[in-house]
């Protein structure tokens, strides 16, 4: 076990999971595209001596499909998310997000046609249930509800992509070009669609200086070494806690809380999470 590693994903985590706080601030104050515009521009400019970092590996024309694939995806998934936070708690958010790690291998499996296992059966079950408790024990959703997740389906859509692109490129230069292509869109929807209002900008810069920086440059780099020496199952364990470090800050500092069928909804969840990156046992064939 690499506990620097591990130790690494762990300081992700708490800093994606804390990430929803500031994220539910700033959805009181200023539009969706506009936080993300402005987060994912500071994200991207500040790995940007990345982009012009010499790689001898590093297929140029794969890196800008790469790039403009993700940057959809990227300007899709984290408004979605951001749009469901205006009347959405934190903990929720983080809890009903948090559906992507499930999603991940059902969607290789429907279009990689990657074998699809009992456990993840079973995980599949147990999210929808915590979906259910989540949305208030209820089929009649919100649009809030409905909004996070898609925005699930587009992270799960984008860790593929990710996958897919990641043997040909270099990671953070894909993940520069991603952030920045990003964020010009959401600023080009912020121009046409949203109304601007200073005094509310200046009170959400301490929100997107702490996702811009911390959230979107810092915590993909931890995220990027650590896994390097950690179990990709392990990885996706320690990852999975920034939902339960979500419900957490947004509790102890925003006093925002879980309705009983919220709790045991994410429970649920987090249980569907742990129970679909479990290793599965693989049989050896022995020859005849």
């Amino acid at each position: 076990m690499n506990k620097k590693g591990e130790l690494l994903l762990l300081v992700t985590a708490l800093i994606w999971g804390t990430a929803f706080m500031f994220q539910s601030i700033s959805a009181s104050l200023i539009g969706p595209f506009l936080f993300n515009g402005s987060r994912f521009i500071l994200g991207g400019l500040v790995i940007l001596p990345f982009l012009f970092k010499k790689d001898e590996q590093n297929d140029q024309r794969k890196m800008w499909q790469s790039g403009i694939v993700l940057g959809i995806i990227m300007f899709i998934a984290p408004n979605l998310q951001q749009f469901a936070m205006i009347d959405t708690s934190a903990g929720k958010a983080g809890f009903m997000t948090s559906l992507y790690i499930v999603l991940v291998p059902l969607l290789a499996f429907i279009l990689q046609k990657k074998r699809i296992g009992k456990k993840l059966i079973l995980a599949l079950a147990l999210a929808l249930v915590g979906l259910y408790m989540l949305c208030g024990a209820s089929l009649d959703l919100k649009v809030s509800d409905l909004s996070l997740i898609l925005c699930a389906f587009f992270f799960a859509l984008q860790i593929l992509v990710v996958a897919h692109y990641v043997k040909w490129v270099n990671p953070l230069k894909m993940s520069c070009l991603q952030y920045l292509i990003a964020g010009i869109l959401s600023l080009i929807a912020a121009l046409i669609l949203e109304d601007f209002n200073g005094l509310n900008y200046f009170k959400a810069l301490p929100s997107i200086l702490y996702t811009g920086i911390f959230s979107t440059a810092i915590a993909y780099t931890l995220q990027t070494v650590g896994q390097k020496s950690v179990d990709a199952t392990v990885a996706s364990i320690i990852l999975s806690l920034e939902s339960v470090i979500a419900a957490l800050t947004s509790f102890f500092f925003l006093g925002q809380s879980l309705s009983y069928k919220e709790i045991i909804g994410s429970i649920l969840m987090f249980m569907a999470v742990i129970l679909s990156q479990l290793p599965t046992k693989v049989k050896e064939k022995k020859n005849v």
